[in-house]
């Protein structure tokens, strides 16, 4: 295992961090249970915890890969060689034309996209679920390359459908954490919702466990991340309520974000969207409350974390079951 170096402020507490630390800086076999032998129950969890983020930025520092910042930019240029230079007013009149064709094509689940729209040229479509569909992207008057969400039935949206979609993007927008995907832009154009995003290169969660089980100290780091970044969430009252492996995303360099708050609640709100017996959420990682449609808190986001960690390090389900029912039952 890689060396590691700790800044002054980061440095051990007490003895038995610093002979982890040791252990560490040495390349020895580092076993967190040996260190936290003989220390009393109420003091190893938060030996544990430091413990624990020592050897995950020891495994990060020997883990990350050689910046590709070179390639992405190419990239980026090669998108761009692309679009039409054309007058102002008829990028309007074209953004207009494409905003309805674009409307017309997703109820028809059309797979050819519109060049254009609005801001963004369209580039790909990497997601569809119930109500969104997300594409990547070019913004296109800042050059970069970002996901871009839309509601799929378009102008036919309910106002409640718009209501959701719009409250998950401004509680994504009001969270900044490292551990959280950052939103960029909330719009409409011609009667169709939208919002940007940061566009993470890589694959889910859900992807990489489709290769079997994470070994079980990444899988430790992996859930750690996760809890900051949801304890975070919940300091600003928000609760995410659909936490899964589909919805946590890993870029090139192995780093997590989080996505996805269509299902978001505030804590201190009350927006009308979700009443009692109203069942939201994914069937294999909801609570038991939550999947009874009673009221949720904040522990509703770790159980699903507990759900994920299982199924991290063992490589399967923990309810394999499709449907709610058979899950309850």
């Amino acid at each position: 295992m890689g060396a590691m170096h700790l800044a002054a402020s980061e440095r051990p507490l007490d003895d038995r961090e610093e002979q982890f630390a040791d252990l560490l800086r040495s390349g020895e076999n580092s076993d967190i249970v040996g260190v936290l032998n003989g220390i009393s129950n109420s003091e190893q969890r938060k030996l544990l915890e430091h413990l624990l983020r020592l050897q995950c930025r020891d495994m990060e520092a020997a883990q990350k890969p050689e910046d590709s910042a070179s390639e992405r930019s190419d990239e980026t240029i090669d998108l761009g060689s692309s679009i039409d230079r054309e007058s102002p007013h008829r990028q309007d009149a074209a953004n207009s034309h494409a905003a309805g064709q674009f409307i017309q094509q997703l109820s028809e689940h059309s797979t050819e996209l519109p060049r254009r729209f609005g801001n963004y040229e369209l580039l790909q479509e990497v997601g569809r679920g119930g109500m969104g569909v997300v594409f990547r992207a070019r913004q296109i008057d800042l050059d970069r390359v970002v996901a871009l969400k839309m509601i799929v039935a378009g102008q036919l949206a309910s106002p409640e459908q718009v209501q959701r979609f719009r409250t998950e993007a401004s509680t994504a927008a009001s969270l900044e954490h490292p551990g959280i995907v950052p939103i960029f832009e909330v719009g409409e154009l011609n009667g169709q919702h939208y919002f940007s995003m940061q566009y993470i290169e890589g694959e889910s969660l859900a992807d990489r466990l489709s290769a079997g089980p994470l070994p079980p100290r990444e899988a430790a780091c992996m859930a750690l991340k996760i809890a900051d970044a949801i304890a975070y969430a919940h300091q600003q009252g928000v609760i995410h309520r659909d936490l899964k492996p589909a919805n946590v995303l890993l870029d090139e360099s192995k780093s997590l974000r989080i996505t996805d708050f269509g299902l978001a609640k505030r804590i201190a709100d009350e927006d009308g969207l979700t009443e009692t017996g109203q069942i939201l959420g994914t069937p294999g990682y909801m609570a038991p409350e939550q999947a009874l449609g009673e009221e949720t808190d904040f522990r509703a986001d770790l159980y699903a974390l507990g759900v994920l960690l299982f199924e991290s390090v063992t490589g399967r389900a923990l309810f394999p079951q499709e449907s709610l029912a058979d899950i309850v039952s």
